[in-house]
């Protein structure tokens, strides 16, 4: 009798749907703008249409929306690229495909920016639910709370080391200062 009873009770917890459901992070252009609201940014430019597949492997076609913003000047290695997937499984081969792209710009950042070490090596990868993030700031922190206000607990992973080929950057396109748009 005992055993049914809890049979029972775990039926109707898994029924009832107590758990917690992930909410879904606003679209990339949103969450960069909510980001940039609440973190003082450098000077970034979104190169997602020019260089998102050539640095990361991703295609137009695996995802909704994506942003990939990077500075505008300097040798810093800030980036910030924000994927919106089509699906779970999508997700999944996102999330390796930007873990790559940290690892490459890490081992990269060993050789030639050395002054950038540490800045490299906070960098992290997140997943929240069909939202896929690499983040590479100073303010790692400081975005990982904007994040953490919109909804999400904080689920990342820190990754290391290897190398990832990729192309080259053009730096052209809309950047965002102060939350106007321009060129750089």
């Amino acid at each position: 009798m005992r055993k049914r009873l809890w049979v029972l009770l775990v039926l109707a917890l898994l029924l009832s749907g107590c758990g917690s459901r992930v909410k879904e992070l606003p679209a990339p252009a949103e969450l960069f703008a909510a980001i940039q609201a609440d973190v003082d940014l450098p000077e970034m430019i979104d190169t997602a249409e020019t260089d998102l597949e050539a640095l990361t492997g991703i295609g137009p076609d695996s995802y909704d929306s994506a942003v990939c913003y990077r500075l505008c000047e300097g040798t810093a290695p800030d980036e910030i690229i924000i994927v919106r997937c089509r699906d779970e499984e999508t997700a999944g081969s996102i999330q390796e495909l930007l873990e790559k792209r940290l690892k490459y710009k890490q081992g990269s950042g060993r050789l030639y920016l050395t002054e950038y070490q540490a800045i490299l090596q906070a960098g992290i990868v997140r997943r929240d639910g069909l939202t896929v993030s690499l983040i590479v700031s100073e303010q790692v922190e400081d975005i990982v709370r904007v994040y953490g206000s919109l909804g999400q607990a904080d689920k990342w992973a820190s990754i290391k080391n290897e190398t990832h080929k990729t192309g080259q950057a053009v730096h052209d396109g809309p950047i965002m200062q102060n939350g106007k748009q321009g060129k750089c």
